[in-house]
């Protein structure tokens, strides 16, 4: 079960509408069936899955998911490079779209999942102690960088569909992570960057250029 641009809400998310809504039919208690309705509803918008404008050319890396940006700086990647690289972190609430993309044309050349803890995404410790799926992406250039999904407090589930040797074009989706959490972007050479700390971004947005 893979959501594609053409679903308008991720396939993940119907069992909860889905379980919220019958709940609702078959609880006679006006409030608690209020509330049943009010999860389905919000599950609804939680997994919701809009169309994206990507503009894309060579070199560019763009968002791989909305959120607001919590930290640019040097950090230790410690799953593939090995070594401090720039890292740009981006903190996604409840409120954001959670649906992940790839952020330029290329290949994925590795894929590492490692079970961690649930601390709350936005605090720095999250990118080493939390729950997490890294992705190492080549761009047809031949450069690389590596996107982590990470879990939150709230968010139990990462799911990722790219694996490696997959080919992704800009703007695909790559995999998402339910109910609050935070993605890292590592980039061995030095971004030229179009954003700054506690921006706004979108899924799509350009964050930088090799």
């Amino acid at each position: 079960m893979k959501t594609t641009k053409k679903d308008p809400i991720a396939k993940e998310g119907y069992v909860f509408i889905a379980s919220f809504a019958l709940a609702s039919l078959l609880i006679k208690n006006k409030y608690l069936k209020s509330a049943l309705i009010g999860a389905s509803a919000f599950s609804t918008y939680f997994f919701r899955n809009p169309k994206r404008q990507i503009n894309y050319t060579e070199n560019m890396v763009l968002s791989p998911a909305d959120g607001t940006i919590v930290d640019i700086g040097k950090s230790y990647e410690r799953f593939f490079f090995k070594s401090k690289v720039q890292k740009i972190s981006i903190f996604m609430s409840v409120f954001n779209v959670h649906i992940n993309l790839a952020p330029f044309k290329g290949v994925c050349l590795d894929k590492i999942y490692n079970k961690g803890l649930f601390i709350s995404a936005n605090k720095p410790k999250a990118s080493i102690e939390n729950e997490q799926c890294a992705l190492l992406l080549e761009n047809e250039q031949g450069q690389k960088i590596v996107v982590v999904q990470i879990a939150g407090i709230i968010a139990r589930r990462i799911v990722t569909y790219t694996k490696p040797n997959d080919k992704v074009e800009a703007g695909d989706i790559i995999g998402l992570i339910r109910f609050g959490s935070r993605v890292d972007i590592y980039s061995e050479k030095e971004l030229n960057l179009a954003v700054h700390l506690n921006q706004k971004v979108k899924g799509g947005d350009l964050i930088g250029y090799l």
